[in-house]
């Protein structure tokens, strides 16, 4: 019995001692695992729990225009430095109170609520307090999540507002500072500018010169790379490395502030006036293409851009909006009729005041009738057949070469998003009619800037001027570098300057004369093409430049759907007058000659 007792006792020792070999061997075999085979690993593991990535937040470039009476620099788009609010829910014992307060201050700071309710008006009150209870209800339900570490509450809060909510000691609420794009001229260089807007979660420009140089003025974010403390605040130790933040390039527009402004308030005040749908103005320097003023109306304030009812506004009408030019095309077609020899200024024909193309007549504004008229008449008294008669003598072909020489039907290259080419194909065509049509102005669509840049080259003796709006020099930017070329010869170009005064002096467009200069231009009423055909809505346009000697400017004035004034030499023309007036006193310009 004692011999069992003592055989059952050393097998269990031996189980015991199976059981703890077991163990221990997959003890062993579990650290050989985790030390040899995986030791790497947790090695590499345990050090990422130690190590912290820190972003370097880059600025992004700001944008400036000119001054062109100092040559300093004014701010057109810059950054501001204002605040993200934050809360930390988990450190935050009254979530109620903490919205009530914050709702205080970042939602009535100035007691707009009481104010309203001592004026009576209940409408702002209803609606301002409204806002206000529905912010600190956003508030509170993000302050009560207890088990959230982070919930962002408002962004852009001023300095002054921070102050504030410092002050009331609120337990869990934090500052991070942010930069934000700031637009000081509002609504006047808006369709120049662009915005800063969302692509989903990321910040990039939109439209104009924010959108255009996107990767340019948006630079690019640093890093920090290291060890962290118990805290999780970084050690600066040897092995740390150190990508550096690279700013966004800065960039001056050719913009002169002054005349942009007073672009922005002269189109502003003709739209209403003429009751137009719309309109722009345009001011470029022909001798080295800048453009000194790109206004349109309406516009929107970029500080605001996501409270527009109508996208529309964010496209600039100088560039993006082609239409059909009318009358003020007639000049591109004297331009390839001199150039090619077909007609003298001093060249008459016999107007009948209608012409037969094919199956189709064409006839001349108000069916009127003007007899024996040189090339100059034809001009002055903007006449249809007459267009259609130098188009015809020129040749459909050779036509269509000096419409493309002048840039219509492609772009300009301008430094901004959304540059629409126009549309010349009609002049590819075969039929004389469609030469005919595109001799004044319809049957094609062009763009204010294309018309500016045609102006310019006739002005800057027939030779190319590339429209810009970036001053490289003072830009951080690389130049683009555009060939040009001699469109029309100099001869050509100084006769087509001559007629044009005379159309000032002597046509349609007297409305554009300003005593003691000679100015130059050509109107174009067009009307507006609907389905089936023409409807009775009109495009007013007026192209024109000063002084003769020395020019300094080349403007391009046009109105959509005016209701009062029926030609555009009683819309357009006063209004390209009012920015020619003021140019000549801004540029300081002596007389021509005495009046």
């Amino acid at each position: 019995m004692i011999r069992v007792r003592k055989q059952i006792h050393f097998d269990r020792v031996g189980l015991l001692m199976v059981v703890f070999f077991v163990i221990g061997a997959a003890i062993v075999a579990r650290l050989f695992y985790l030390q040899i085979i995986k030791g790497k690993l947790w090695q590499v593991a345990a050090e990422e729990q130690h190590k912290i990535e820190q972003v370097l937040l880059q600025r992004r470039g700001e944008i400036f225009m000119t001054n062109y009476r100092d040559d300093s620099l004014l701010p057109a788009v810059i950054n501001r430095r204002l605040s993200l609010v934050y809360a930390v829910p988990n450190e935050i014992s009254n979530p109620k109170m903490t919205a009530e307060i914050l709702a205080d201050i970042l939602k009535d700071s100035q007691g707009e609520c009481a104010v309203m309710l001592l004026q009576g008006s209940a409408e702002e009150l209803i609606a301002k307090c409204e806002e206000k209870k529905k912010f600190a209800e956003e508030v509170y339900e993000k302050t009560k999540k207890k088990n959230d570490p982070y919930e962002p509450l408002m962004h852009n809060v001023s300095e002054e507002l921070v102050s504030k909510i410092k002050d009331s000691n609120l337990e869990g609420i934090y500052f991070e500072d942010e930069w934000v794009r700031f637009y000081p001229e509002s609504e006047s260089l808006a369709q120049v500018t662009g915005f800063l807007g969302y692509a989903g979660d990321r910040r990039v420009g939109q439209y104009g010169i924010e959108g255009y140089f996107e990767d340019d003025l948006a630079g690019e974010a640093g890093k920090l790379l290291g060890d962290k403390d118990l805290f999780g605040r970084l050690i600066p130790v040897a092995s740390s490395e150190l990508v550096q933040a690279r700013d966004g390039a800065n960039i001056v527009l050719t913009i002169d502030k002054a005349i942009q402004n007073k672009a922005y308030e002269i189109i502003k005040e003709a739209v209403a006036a003429y009751g137009a749908e719309s309109g722009s103005i345009l001011v470029m320097d022909p001798q080295s293409g800048e453009i000194r003023a790109m206004a349109g109306y309406p516009s929107f304030d970029p500080n605001r851009y996501n409270e527009v009812d109508n996208i529309k506004v964010y496209r600039n009408l100088n560039t993006s909006e082609a239409y059909e030019p009318g009358s003020v095309f007639k000049i591109i077609t004297m331009a390839a009729g001199l150039d090619t020899m077909a007609v003298e200024p001093d060249t008459t024909y016999e107007d009948t005041g209608s012409v037969m193309i094919g199956e189709e007549v064409i006839r001349n504004a108000a069916n009127k009738v003007y007899g024996m008229v040189n090339m100059t008449g034809v001009l002055e008294n903007s006449i249809n057949c007459g267009a259609v008669y130098v188009a015809l003598k020129t040749g459909h072909e050779k036509f269509g070469d000096y419409v493309k020489k002048f840039g219509f039907g492609q772009v300009t290259d301008i430094e901004l998003t959304g540059e629409s080419v126009g549309d010349i194909s009609s002049l590819k065509k075969k039929g004389d009619i469609y030469a005919a049509t595109a001799a004044f102005g319809q049957g094609i669509t062009v763009t204010p800037l294309q018309l500016a840049q045609a102006f310019s080259t006739i002005v800057n003796n027939g030779k190319t001027v590339k429209p810009h709006i970036i001053d490289y020099a003072k830009s951080e930017i690389e130049e683009k570098i555009n060939d040009s070329q001699q469109v029309i010869s100099e001869k050509t170009a100084q006769v087509l300057k001559a007629m044009m005064v005379s159309v000032v002096e002597n046509g349609h467009s007297k409305g554009a004369q300003i005593a003691g200069y000679h100015i130059g231009g050509k109107t174009g009423t067009a009307e507006i093409a609907g389905q089936g055909g023409y409807t009775s809505e009109n495009n007013h346009t007026f192209a024109g430049f000063g002084p003769l000697e020395n020019t300094k400017f080349v403007i391009v004035v046009k109105l959509i759907k005016p209701k009062s004034g029926k030609f555009a030499e009683s819309t357009a023309v006063p209004t390209f007058t009012k920015m020619a007036s003021f140019l000549l006193q801004y540029y300081q310009l002596p007389p021509e000659y005495t009046p």
